[in-house]
């Protein structure tokens, strides 16, 4: 049976070096524009997956058009479910025979299939946006965001070494110079 995996932190504290790196990504986090056609309804479903994204931080602008078609999606498979509640999933058709008289047959809804096919287009949306257990290991994390404290530089590595500051070698007088 194979070693457990460590984790980066215990090789950090164990001085040791991992033979594995995690993924990492060089595209900035941002936030898709909602399309200007969207429902209320519709744009809630938007603002819901982009949040989720976000708080995985691997939400990005390029998201913009599969987050759209998952959320037309939702939209076709709400109503067509609407429809399937009324008729039922075995819905009755008339038809005429050769004389003109009309005869009722039991099929199945057309509806139902409107409403399968958007729920694979959101299944599909959902496993290339790693929203899924499957692929949610796939997706990597967008770039963390620079905080000022890491592009400011420390003190340390400002300041001078003490061989080449000597103190008594500044005049301290108006218009100070070094010696």
């Amino acid at each position: 049976m194979p070693q457990p995996r460590k984790d980066l932190t215990t090789h950090s504290l164990q001085g040791t070096k991992p033979t594995y790196s995690e993924p990492t990504s060089e595209v900035a986090a941002s936030r898709p524009k909602y399309p200007k056609n969207f429902s209320g309804e519709t744009k809630a479903t938007f603002k819901r997956i982009v949040r989720l994204l976000e708080t995985r931080r691997t939400c990005t602008a390029g998201d913009v058009e599969i987050i759209r078609l998952f959320c037309i999606a939702v939209d076709r498979q709400k109503r067509a479910l609407e429809h399937i509640v009324a008729d039922g999933e075995i819905a009755p058709y008339t038809r005429l025979d050769s004389n003109g008289q009309p005869h009722t047959f039991y099929k199945t809804n057309e509806w139902l299939k409107v409403c399968t096919d958007a729920e694979k287009l959101q299944m599909a949306a959902l496993d290339r946006l790693g929203l899924t257990p499957l692929n949610r290991g796939k997706i990597r994390p967008t770039e963390k965001p620079k905080t000022e404290e890491a592009a400011l530089p420390s003190r340390e590595d400002t300041a001078l070494p003490d061989d080449e500051l000597n103190l008594n070698d500044i005049d301290l007088t108006a218009g100070g110079t070094l010696q």
